[in-house]
């Protein structure tokens, strides 16, 4: 027995090493980021803030580069992606056949921004040529009215004229909804992070798992990130079926779901907590990567802002990290000149939009 003690401890030291060289999963986002590359604004691009009023995003298509900015009774600015050239506004606040109502969504995609309203159900699409060519009040096409039994939509994505993805909650349970112009469901996946929690209802569950959609300029690749969290997924749609790819889900929401009443009306509310972190803050995509705003800060002592851009594929697998010289609201990347533009606060506390060489 002696002389095989060797042995023995030899086997059990092997072990451990193999065990200590098995890869870990990170325990937050930043884990998977070691290394940061800095990013100074480039002094070439500017525009001109007086077109600028209360900035709540930003989106770009290397042509053309959209403000949601809602002012003189529109929601969306048009500016030139490459010089900042103020083009027009558009968007009309209503509830008329050509109007949208205040506070919708938008999506930029092939020279079109495409607005929806979960409310209303209407999807509508502008065409952004007809924008440059001096005609500001074109009026957009409706792409449909859905109607959809079980679904709170809280970001939604033209794939095409007919079908749409959308993103948040579907009969309780699932993230993402496929459905067409008829409102026929043609597929749900992925279950919501509090899909069983029973502290949760029907309407705050929506409102734990409202995000950011985005889709690959050419492919049907999409990532969702749920706001307050560290979770986001990529996934794909083959022969109208969601497919996950990767779900890194490191950090679910902080929050406490809440009812009250108002006289005879009842709300629901999801309040955060003093540990609440902001998380992913935006995100964006070209052909190669996924752009996220990311911040892993508590929201009581950060806000919504950061100046932490990831860079993912879009398999979900991290790529870099940059550093902004100044904290940002809101990011979009012109791939082929390789730009990134952030909205920023200036000196006198109003907005500004800035670019960075990539």
């Amino acid at each position: 027995m002696i002389k095989q003690l060797p042995k023995v401890l030899s086997l059990l030291l092997y072990i451990s090493i193999l065990g200590a060289c098995k890869e870990e999963k990170p325990r937050t986002v930043l884990e998977m980021f070691p290394e940061s590359q800095f990013l100074t604004q480039k002094k070439d691009f500017a525009i001109n803030e007086d077109s600028l009023v209360q900035v709540a995003g930003l989106a770009c298509d290397g042509k053309n580069l959209v403000v949601s900015d809602a002012h003189s009774g529109h929601s969306y600015t048009l500016f030139d992606a490459h010089s900042g050239e103020y083009i027009a506004p558009f968007g009309v606040i209503g509830q008329g056949p050509a109007e949208i109502p205040a506070n919708s969504y938008g999506y930029l995609s092939s020279g079109c921004f495409t607005v929806f309203n979960d409310q209303t159900g209407v999807v509508m699409k502008y065409s952004l040529d007809s924008l440059r060519s001096g005609q500001p009040n074109a009026s957009p096409v409706c792409l449909t009215r859905y109607t959809l039994s079980g679904a709170q939509i809280s970001r939604l994505i033209a794939i095409d004229d007919s079908t749409f993805l959308g993103a948040g909650t579907y009969q309780s349970r699932y993230q993402y909804l496929l459905f067409d112009k008829n409102s026929t469901v043609m597929d749900c996946g992925v279950d919501v992070y509090n899909a069983a929690d029973s502290t949760f209802n029907v309407y705050t569950k929506y409102l734990a798992n409202q995000g950011v959609l985005i889709m690959h300029p050419q492919k049907k690749l999409f990532a969702y990130s749920v706001n307050f969290s560290s979770n986001i997924d990529f996934f794909t749609i083959k022969n109208n079926k969601i497919e996950l790819i990767e779900s890194l889900r490191l950090a679910d929401p902080i929050c406490e779901p809440q009812v009250g009443k108002i006289g005879d009306n009842t709300f629901y509310s999801v309040g955060r907590t003093e540990n609440s972190q902001t998380g992913y803050i935006q995100l964006c995509g070209t052909t190669k990567y996924v752009y996220a705003l990311y911040s892993d800060k508590k929201v009581n002592e950060n806000g919504w802002k950061s100046d932490t851009v990831l860079v993912f594929d879009w398999a979900g697998h991290p790529v870099k990290k940059y550093t902004l010289d100044t904290t940002a609201y809101h990011l979009a990347v012109d791939e082929e000149r390789q730009s990134l533009f952030a909205v920023v606060k200036n000196s006198d506390d109003g907005w500004s939009i800035v670019s960075y060489a990539l």
